[in-house]
């Protein structure tokens, strides 16, 4: 028998098992539904099914291959107490760079004058669309201070903002020029902000984070930008505010997305028509540019940097 067996690879990417197999010849890898002589000691998937987590009696770790872990794989796994979980941040660095273009698209005003130019309008020259804004000598509020949340950070602070940070920790710290806060600390932050960027992991504790009343406590002219989870803020309140004007947003999740390439057309994102305002950008949640090869490959060499070390005697 293998000493390091994994299963589930193969849905990263159809040859993904192929190429670590010729790195790591000792290694044996399997993929589909599990077998009466399933030993896999890994699996390696964001969204296992019962069957999966009790076939095999050596299962010692699932590798969930981004950031995030599902809510249904998160109450699945509260039947497995003992089970390791692991989760990468492969995709921290493209999700980071697109949120700081949605900022800057946003408080610039980009989409309404490529949209202008396009019929020959130079309007926008002369008169910009609202709200228009910069942002260097100003304010930025990062909610969020994890992988993604410290490279949106580094982000505006090469703009010239002044960067704070709220994480979950009940106490202030200073990271750099970055200064941190705890959330208690959202509603004093935020009226003074003139970037928001929503930046936290889904959990039953940001559900809602970003609530109505910090909604209406944005100032104007400022740019909401949300690369968390769509239900990390108020629905309703957030399209009424924007309906208003004086505040823009780029929003790269919603309440309702495709799930995939081959039902990708004729989906409503949200039970309000956000794509009828001019100051919002909107974005079908590309952050993790997971289509792109280049992240694919990077996402494959995080998970196969978590593999070599639980193949590792050491790990136990």
């Amino acid at each position: 028998m293998t000493d390091f067996w994994v299963h589930g690879l193969a849905g990263l990417d159809d040859n993904a098992p192929e190429r670590l197999a010729a790195r790591h010849p000792d290694w044996q890898f399997t993929d589909g539904p599990p077998t009466a002589d399933a030993g896999y000691d890994v699996l390696v998937t964001g969204r296992p099914s019962h069957a999966l987590l009790t076939a095999s009696p050596r299962l010692r770790t699932l590798v969930v291959p981004f950031a995030g872990i599902p809510a249904e794989t998160r109450a699945l796994l509260a039947d497995f107490p003992d089970l390791a979980v692991r989760t990468i941040h492969h995709n921290a660095g493209p999700t980071a760079e697109l949120a700081v273009g949605l900022v800057l698209a946003a408080a610039r005003a980009i989409v309404p004058a490529d949209q202008a130019m396009r019929s020959g309008d130079w309007t926008p020259r002369f008169v910009p669309p609202n709200p228009t804004m910069i942002l260097g000598d100003h304010r930025a509020l990062v909610i969020g201070y994890g992988e993604v949340g410290r490279r949106v950070a580094r982000g505006l602070a090469g703009l010239g903002m002044e960067v704070h940070a709220v994480r979950s920790s009940d106490r202030p710290a200073l990271d750099g020029d970055v200064q941190i806060h705890p959330r208690s600390a959202l509603a004093e932050l935020v009226p003074r902000s003139r970037v928001v960027v929503l930046a936290v992991p889904a959990s039953p504790s940001t559900d809602g984070l970003f609530n109505a009343a910090l909604i209406a406590a944005l100032p104007e002219p400022s740019v909401l930008v949300n690369m968390a989870r769509a239900t990390v803020v108020d629905e309703q309140a957030l399209y009424e505010r924007l309906s208003r004007g004086g505040v823009a947003a780029g929003l790269d999740v919603w309440w309702e997305e495709a799930r995939s390439a081959g039902a990708a057309t004729g989906i409503a994102a949200s039970a309000y028509p956000f794509h009828t305002l001019p100051n919002v950008v909107l974005s079908p949640h590309r952050g993790g540019a997971f289509s792109l090869r280049e992240v694919r490959d990077l996402r494959l060499s995080h998970v196969e940097a978590v593999l070599v070390r639980l193949s590792s005697p050491s790990a136990g």
